[in-house]
């Protein structure tokens, strides 16, 4: 049996061309793609050795998925088990009318790009670096985020 690492490129190109769809974005971390079988959700890969930006969003994504501030967040469906893929819901892209939106302050890039609206609520897209750990979210405040004051 062929190990997976013996594979051609041509194999690895293909294989990854049949999940991937169009390019959403991209940050210093990681790109981002509709995922080809489900355009419901998005892929995002990582391209920068150690920021575990991915296995950042899973563990918060998990540790607050049951609580009040899930409302805050995209969902994650799936990461790789090294965490250089992850599968998130995607959301569509904000309008005017989210301008008075108040969200938690353990959500600390806010970049406009960074969020998006899900079932009528604004949630964060890229929420791989975030002070939910160290400042501890039940702590959290909301807030109104910089990028409506531009």
């Amino acid at each position: 049996m062929t190990a997976i690492a013996d594979l051609p490129p041509s194999v690895w190109t293909d294989f990854v061309a049949l999940f991937r769809g169009e390019r959403l974005g991209s940050g210093i971390a990681r790109e981002v793609f509709v995922l080809r079988t489900d355009p419901t959700k998005v892929v995002k890969i990582e391209i920068a050795d150690r920021s575990f930006q991915n296995v950042m969003e899973w563990t918060t994504w998990h540790d607050l998925k049951a609580t009040k501030h899930a409302k805050y967040l995209a969902p994650c469906h799936w990461i790789s088990p090294c965490g250089v893929v992850l599968i998130q819901e995607r959301a569509r892209p904000l309008t005017p009318e989210h301008e008075n939106v108040r969200l938690p302050s353990f959500l600390t890039d806010t970049k406009r790009a960074n969020y998006g609206v899900l079932n009528g609520r604004v949630v964060a897209l890229d929420y791989g670096t975030n002070l939910a750990i160290s400042d501890g979210a039940f702590a959290s405040k909301l807030r109104k985020p910089e990028w409506w004051d531009l």
